[in-house]
């Protein structure tokens, strides 16, 4: 619930026409906007407003922040099952959570924006596992518009640009990561970090697929100098494996592919099977094309 719904309800409690809630302290066409989330009020204006009405500024405060609690909850809620269901590339499941997503007390602006993040997960999906695949551009387009209307390199935008990055080209990324690069360079947030060597990482699996090896030594660098800390555990094992495929790739040494398999056995005996299981496929696909080359 939004301040403006929170008003409308106070309002609507005690019986009250918007002119008669607001007497002098705003025009009633400014509030009728308020209360439909279209304008915001100034907090001079909303005190005034409460201590007009005689309610309790603590008091409705108290409700705003439990009522954006619940919402918080909810929106972790459906991330959390989003997440899930990409791991097991379950679309109806994602459609079902766009769905909920609409039909929520959300506020407009915030259901757009969260439906259309979940519709970006689905596309991704559709993008690698659809037969005759074709782009929703239009999507794609408010998404890249969604991410790059966020000022400066935040935790948020990192995150959106590395579950949407697939929807840009190769060059393109490879610019963008430059300036990703550029900018969070000096950061301590751990964090930050590991939605940049995320980003990093899923580059380099892209460039790998593509069949482009070449300076690709550079981003592994970039991950392997940041700290050895447990949140960066996961992506440093897979940079790993990058790192070890791309040496097989230019040495054909079978060492490195028994270092690959052996972190890829790593995840399944800690419980990540599917994801040890697509780690495999992906080393497996690798060494053939490097076989095949060596021929």
């Amino acid at each position: 619930m939004t301040i403006g719904e929170l008003l409308k309800d106070e309002r609507l409690a005690k019986a009250k026409t918007q002119k008669e809630w607001v007497g002098d302290i705003i025009s009633t066409s400014y509030y009728a906007k308020v209360e439909k989330n279209k304008h915001r009020i100034t907090a001079e204006d909303l005190l005034a407003l409460l201590r007009r009405n005689h309610i309790d500024s603590s008091d409705f405060f108290q409700r705003l922040e439990n009522n954006q609690d619940l919402i918080h909850e909810q929106e972790q809620t459906w991330s959390h099952m989003a997440t899930d269901a990409v791991y097991h590339h379950d679309i109806p499941t994602l459609k079902n959570i766009v769905q909920s997503i609409k039909d929520s007390e959300l506020p407009q602006d915030k259901k757009e924006e969260d439906a259309l993040e979940v519709e970006g997960m689905i596309e991704t999906l559709r993008i690698d596992y659809e037969k005759d695949y074709q782009p929703n551009l239009e999507l794609q387009q408010k998404l890249k518009e969604r991410i790059f209307s966020i000022p400066n390199f935040t935790k948020l935008k990192l995150q959106l640009y590395c579950d949407f990055m697939g929807f840009y080209d190769l060059d393109a990324n490879k610019q963008i990561i430059k300036q990703i690069i550029k900018e969070t360079a000096n950061t301590t947030d751990n964090q930050i970090m590991l939605a940049v060597s995320a980003i990093i990482n899923n580059f380099i699996s892209a460039s790998m697929s593509a069949n482009h090896y070449d300076g690709l030594d550079y981003y592994i660098s970039i991950v392997e100098k940041m700290p050895q800390i447990p949140e960066l555990y996961l992506i440093k094992s897979s940079i790993a494996v990058h790192k070890y495929l791309i040496e097989y790739h230019f040495k054909k040494d079978e060492k490195y592919i028994d270092y690959c398999q052996k972190i890829a056995e790593s995840y399944q005996l800690t419980g990540m099977k599917d994801f040890g299981k697509n780690v495999a496929a992906f080393i497996e696909q690798e060494k053939k094309k490097a076989d095949i080359s060596k021929k």
